[in-house]
C-alpha cells in the first residue's frame, strides 16, 4: 500500500533522527535505554513506535529481542525471590471453578475464597487467549491463570512486591509450569491443590449473572502472619 505524502515524511524523519543518535542506539543492551530515547522523541505512541522499531532493525538493533532479554533477566532474579518465599509469606487463598457447554460453545468460571465467597465469576469473554470453547480443561487453566492474576493485584493493593497464592481446583489436568511462570512475571509464588470433592468453585461457575474483580477490598483478601 503506498505512503501518504505525511507518512513518508514521518517516516524519513524518524530514521533522519535515528541515523543521527546511531551510535548511542548501537550501544544499547537494554530496551528500557531504547524506549527512554523513543519517549525524549515523542514517538510512544501507536503510530510511530512502530516506525522507531523498524527503522532501528536497519540498524541491527532488534528492541523486542532485547526487550525479553530483559524481561528474562527480571524473571530470573525474581524467581530466586519467590523460591526463598516459606509458608509464613503474605498469601492469597483461592478457589477455581470452571463450566463449558459443548451445545452452545460457551463457557464460565469462578474464583471464589475458602469460605465459598465469591470474588470474581461470570461467562469467558470471546478474546479469552486460553479458553478454547468445547475444551474443559482450556476453561479450568484460563480460571487458573486469572487467579494468579488476580492474586497479583491483591498482593499490590496491600503494598506487597513478592507474595504467595494457593489455587484449589478440581483439575488435575492444569499446566502448572504455565501457572508458575506467569506467577514470576507477577511476583506470585504459585501452589496448586487438587480438590475434587469440593464443588463450591464450579457450582459458582454455573451461577447467572457475574461479579467484576473490582468489587472487591483486594487488599482485604491478602493473608498475612501477624509475626512477621
Amino acid at each position: 500500500m503506498a505512503l501518504s505524502e505525511k507518512e513518508r515524511k514521518r517516516w524519513q524523519m524518524i530514521d533522519t533522527i535515528i541515523a543521527e543518535n546511531k551510535n548511542e542506539l548501537k550501544q544499547a543492551t537494554t530496551h528500557t535505554v531504547l524506549k527512554e530515547f523513543a519517549e525524549e522523541q515523542g514517538w510512544m505512541n501507536k503510530n510511530d513506535f512502530g516506525k522507531f522499531k523498524v527503522s532501528l532493525r536497519k540498524l541491527g538493533v532488534d528492541y523486542d529481542h532485547l526487550r525479553e532479554e530483559t524481561f528474562k533477566e527480571l524473571d530470573l532474579k525474581r524467581a530466586k525471590e519467590l523460591d526463598a518465599l516459606d509458608d509464613s509469606a503474605p498469601c492469597v487463598y483461592l478457589m477455581t471453578g470452571a463450566v463449558d457447554d459443548e451445545s452452545s460453545g460457551t463457557g464460565s468460571f469462578a474464583i471464589i475464597g475458602e469460605d465459598g465467597e465469591a470474588y470474581w465469576y461470570g461467562a469467558f469473554f470471546g478474546d479469552d487467549l486460553t479458553y478454547n470453547p468445547g475444551d474443559l480443561v482450556s476453561a479450568e487453566q484460563s480460571v487458573a491463570e486469572k487467579a494468579v492474576w488476580f492474586a497479583a493485584k491483591c498482593l499490590r493493593e496491600k503494598g506487597i512486591e513478592c507474595g504467595r497464592v494457593e489455587i484449589t481446583t478440581t483439575c488435575p489436568d492444569l499446566d502448572e509450569t504455565t501457572l508458575k511462570s506467569r506467577g514470576v512475571r507477577l511476583g506470585v509464588k504459585v501452589d496448586v491443590h487438587v480438590n475434587d470433592e469440593d464443588l463450591r468453585a464450579v457450582d459458582m461457575a454455573e451461577a447467572p449473572g457475574f461479579k467484576k474483580w473490582q468489587e472487591n477490598d483486594l487488599a482485604s483478601l491478602v493473608m498475612v502472619d501477624e509475626e512477621e
